[in-house]
């Protein structure tokens, strides 16, 4: 997995707060840092390092400047370019926060899930990504992504890649490497465990992932499953936020947020699964071996690439959030689980 840091280390972890996959899949390794002796820090904002705060309680934080990227329309990569200078600005502030937070606590390691930002001179700093090459709709704008994305993740001293090396990698063309130096892959990560328990009910839908997408969707699961027979707990990605639902059918729940011991449970005891086919929850799934709806954020290319590699998994059907149709897939999925 990572590697061995040895003697006691003060480490810095900082994801990105989008959705809950970056701050979801580094509580594995923020677990193994803290086995081993060392001291960790959290670094992140808004849900991300609510998240964090959940899981770990004890340990020191510091909040960091939000990217606060949000798009509406077909697509992500008009809405990021449009939001470029902000973004831009975004990651100047991050920086600065993280040089002053390291100064003071005279942190050694800085562990960056996709924050570019979260570097300094005085530090070993290692980025995290599956992200080697992007994948976009056109191959030129690829290209000059993927070249401008590779000259800052060479401002690392070390990539760690949650994944296999190719060819039995999970996601695939994205984590090509190239001619990046310093890249390590450290193996599918998950805070997941597999289990056996016996199936309480029908779906758990998992929700994460920039608004507004986030809401549409979940809004759209609402509506469809009132009209259905299914019983579903709904976890809505929210930590630290309370918005409670009312006037719900008996057979949905709604829960705002679960750590990862009652996740675990809540996924061991459905008998499906419905989510975003984000990385992270697509090695959650590979690893606990569940049958699951995936339903790409639209216009986000890398979703949409693994929900078309996914297609003729044996476990998953893949559906559009455009005129989702739930019952149609349910029928899918489970036609392929009889099959």
């Amino acid at each position: 997995m990572i590697e061995d840091f040895g003697s006691r280390k003060k480490i810095l972890v900082a994801p990105l707060n989008w959705g809950l996959g970056h701050a979801t899949r580094c509580i594995p390794i923020i677990r193994n840092l803290v086995s081993a002796g060392h001291e960790v820090h959290l670094g992140s904002d808004g849900v991300a390092l609510a998240l964090l705060r959940e899981e770990f309680p004890n340990l020191s934080y510091i909040e960091l400047p939000g990217y606060r990227i949000h798009y509406r329309g077909r697509s992500l990569i008009r809405s990021l370019i449009l939001q470029t200078p902000k973004l831009l600005k975004a990651i100047i502030a991050e920086k600065r926060a993280v040089s002053e937070y390291v100064s003071r606590g005279q942190i050694d390691i800085i562990i960056s899930d996709n924050r570019l930002g979260a570097r300094t001179s005085h530090t070993r700093n290692i980025v995290m990504t599956h992200q080697l090459t992007l994948l976009l709709p056109h191959p030129l704008m690829s290209r000059i992504a993927t070249r401008l994305n590779q000259a800052w993740l060479r401002k690392f001293d070390a990539i760690w890649v949650p994944d296999s090396p190719p060819p039995d990698n999970l996601s695939g063309l994205m984590s090509t490497a190239g001619t990046l130096p310093n890249v390590r892959y450290i193996g599918t990560l998950t805070r997941l465990h597999p289990c056996n328990e016996v199936p309480v009910r029908d779906f758990v839908a998992v929700l994460s992932g920039p608004e507004p997408a986030r809401t549409e969707l979940e809004r759209l699961i609402i509506t469809q499953f009132r009209d259905l027979s299914y019983s579903l707990l709904l976890v809505r990605g929210l930590p630290g936020i309370e918005i409670p639902f009312s006037d719900m059918p008996d057979h949905i729940e709604t829960v705002t947020y679960l750590t990862s011991e009652h996740m675990n449970e809540a996924i061991c005891t459905s008998r499906y699964v419905i989510t975003r086919s984000g990385y992270t929850s697509v090695m959650d799934l590979s690893i606990l071996g569940k049958s699951a709806i995936l339903i790409p954020t639209p216009g986000q290319p890398e979703q949409e690439y693994l929900g078309v590699r996914l297609t003729d998994h044996d476990c998953f059907v893949v559906g559009s959030q455009k005129g989702l149709n739930l019952e149609s897939l349910i029928s899918a999925l489970k036609s392929k689980e009889d099959a």
